[in-house]
């Protein structure tokens, strides 16, 4: 990179030039000057070559000084950036050390992946899809974190949950592994008191269902979006706990494209303000959930401000439930159920 001049420098650079020569005109050009002593001559002389070699010296002196501090913090970068690899050095050290040629094959192929999988976050700002391991992996991440930032600010602690969940039946899916534990991973991050809020994304087929001028429930094997809808009432309206810390908001799908294209989210605010997500979960071929993590602060605030737009007490699940549901005995048949919406 190329040194940039600064307007000190380029001062220090004019005031090097202008003042031996203005000591010679003054002492041979300008009739007073002429008229002194030759000792005050030599001296004015004297003084307008000294003064330069003095910048010099002060120029020389700072330059100094910045580059001993530009060398400080870059050992300490390289400090930090050290201490977070230890725990991949002693690993490669073992590699490069075992001339083991299978061993070494087999992990350069590895860095490989890894390598591309950094640049393509570091361009795209995301993730990109996640493997449905590293999916939940991720969600567990971000449930920890929350869960570690109650336990440590206790009484002052102000995080929460945001989160969507699409309940279109090409999207619920009823996964007795990954996702039967993550469930019960909500349940007891709820259970602890940590806000949760989320948008509820309905497709025309449950909202037709429960709006209906007469309610008929489907079967237990059809429909899978409305039973996924009633679970998820179920887990948080017949608890009396969750209930409390725990909002929901109803929206049709065509309510907003934007929030029916992402297809759902989980996310986490920090007690100092800090946003974390993962978005946009769809079900990959294999039918299993996957998401990914996006890393730009600005995107994300981006759709915490969508989120909040629709957050709000006109889309509460209670009162959206109750006015299209009118007298159609959905509330009732919810009541069975110990689903409390009152």
């Amino acid at each position: 990179m190329k040194n940039k001049w600064t307007f000190i420098d380029i001062l220090v650079l004019c005031l090097e030039i202008a003042i031996p020569i203005i000591s010679i005109v003054i002492t041979c050009a300008v009739p007073q000057g002429r008229a002194l002593d030759s000792d005050i001559k030599l001296a004015i002389i004297g003084g307008g070559i000294s003064i330069p070699i003095v910048l010099l010296q002060i120029s020389v002196t700072v330059g100094q000084n910045s580059n001993d501090r530009c060398n400080d913090e870059t050992k300490t970068a390289v400090m930090h950036l050290s201490e977070q690899l230890n725990h991949i050095s002693p690993i490669l050290e073992k590699v490069f050390l075992s001339q083991n040629d299978h061993i070494k094959r087999f992990v350069y192929r590895r860095m490989e992946e890894v390598t591309k999988t950094i640049n393509a976050a570091l361009s795209n700002n995301n993730s990109g899809e996640l493997r449905p391991s590293e999916y939940y992996e991720e969600l567990l991440y971000l449930a920890d974190m929350i869960i570690r930032d109650r336990d440590e600010h206790k009484k002052k602690f102000t995080g929460e949950i945001w989160a969507m969940t699409s309940f279109a039946e090409d999207e619920w899916i009823a996964d007795e592994g990954y996702e039967r534990l993550w469930t019960e991973k909500l349940k007891s991050i709820c259970d602890k008191g940590i806000k949760t809020r989320r948008l509820c994304i309905v497709p025309d087929t449950v909202y037709n269902i429960i709006s209906d001028s007469v309610f008929t429930a489907p079967q237990q094997n059809a429909n899978n979006s409305f039973w996924g809808f009633i679970s998820l009432l179920e887990m948080y309206y017949s608890n009396s706990v969750r209930k409390k810390t725990s909002e929901h908001y109803f929206l049709r799908e065509n309510d907003n494209t934007d929030l029916t294209d992402i297809k759902g989210f989980f996310a986490i605010k920090l007690t100092n303000g800090e946003l974390h997500i993962l978005h946009g979960e769809t079900v990959d071929k294999n039918g299993a959930l996957t998401a990914k993590v996006l890393f730009n602060p600005d995107e994300i605030q981006e759709l915490r401000n969508l989120f909040e737009r629709y957050a709000t007490q006109s889309y509460r699940m209670e009162k959206v439930i109750s006015d299209v549901s009118k007298q159609n005995l959905f509330v009732d048949y919810l009541k069975r159920k110990n689903i409390d919406l009152t």
